[in-house]
C-alpha cells in the first residue's frame, strides 16, 4: 500500500548521479591525458632542438674557419634558424669559435640554440618555455 507524502524508491532516486559522477571524473580523466600528452610534445621539442644544436656544431666543424668552403658564423646561423622545428618557427642559433683551453693552437666551434615552446593546457594558464641545447666540437683541421 503506497501512502501519501511518501518518498520514491531508491532505484528512482539515483539516476542522476551516475551521468555527475562521470562528467567529474572525465573532466579529471581528459585534463590529465592532455597534460601528457602536451608535455609529451614539449619532449619532443626539446629533443628536436638538441638534434638541431647537434647539427649545427658538426655544420661548423667542417665549413668553419680555416676549412676549404669557410663559412662565417652568421651565414651558419641562418642556415638553421628555420631548420628542423615542426611549425617553421624561428629559432634563436649562436655560433662561436671560441679557443680550446685545452690545446693552443685547435679552436672549437659551439652552437646554442634556443626555441620557445609554449604549452597550452586546456583550463589552465598558458606557459612559455625556452628549450636550449648547447653544443661543442673541436674545428677538424
Amino acid at each position: 500500500m503506497k501512502l501519501s507524502g511518501s518518498s520514491p524508491p531508491t532505484r528512482y532516486r539515483s539516476t542522476g548521479q551516475t551521468a555527475v559522477e562521470f562528467a567529474l571524473a572525465s573532466f579529471v580523466l581528459f585534463m590529465v591525458m592532455f597534460g601528457i600528452i602536451k608535455f609529451g610534445m614539449a619532449v619532443y621539442t626539446y629533443n628536436t632542438v638538441s638534434h638541431t644544436a647537434r647539427e649545427c656544431v658538426r655544420y661548423a666543424v667542417v665549413h668553419g674557419p680555416g676549412s676549404v668552403n669557410s663559412q662565417s658564423a652568421a651565414t651558419i646561423q641562418q642556415r638553421f634558424k628555420y631548420a628542423y622545428i615542426p611549425g617553421g618557427a624561428p629559432l634563436t642559433v649562436t655560433v662561436t669559435f671560441p679557443q680550446d683551453p685545452n690545446f693552443a693552437t685547435l679552436q672549437d666551434a659551439q652552437c646554442s640554440i634556443s626555441y620557445n615552446y609554449y604549452l597550452q593546457v586546456p583550463f589552465l594558464p598558458s606557459k612559455t618555455l625556452t628549450l636550449t641545447s648547447t653544443e661543442r666540437m673541436i674545428l677538424s683541421q
